[in-house]
């Protein structure tokens, strides 16, 4: 169980990146507050998590443009379908793929960058020089 110091500052780390979802650079918010948190306080740390499903065109594109923030581990891939999938899409009303997310460390949503009702795949948010793998 988490300690009432732990819970006010999942509360302002939830809030700041809550600011980002109005940025016009909300996926480059998120990530720069998510790297900003202390490795002390890792467990307290959000993810960006990517929807995804067999057998969607839109899913595949997704998986693509968002390859390299993947391989970092900066974002994470999820199967809607799989268990988990299901359990963090329901307890957010979450109901389209591809759709990349914003969770908190209990999996509460704070905010969605896209969902496949909203955009098309040449639309969804990038990251400037963060979107390839690592080479070399």
């Amino acid at each position: 169980m988490a300690t009432d110091q732990e819970v006010q500052i999942g509360e302002i780390i939830a809030q700041m990146l809550q600011d980002c979802m109005d940025d016009p650079d909300a996926l480059s918010c998120a990530l720069e507050t998510i790297e900003s948190i202390p490795d002390e306080m890792k467990d307290l740390r959000p993810r960006l998590v990517l929807f995804t499903q067999d057998g969607c065109g839109p899913c595949q594109e997704g998986r693509e443009k968002y390859q390299g923030l993947i391989q970092q581990g900066k974002v994470t891939e999820l199967d809607a379908n799989t268990p988990e999938g299901v359990a963090i899409m329901a307890k957010n009303n979450l109901d389209a793929t591809p759709s990349l997310v914003l969770l908190d460390c209990h999996d509460n949503l704070i905010g969605e960058l896209f969902d496949s009702n909203e955009v098309e795949g040449e639309d969804l948010p990038s990251v400037v020089d963060n979107t390839q793998a690592p080479t070399g």
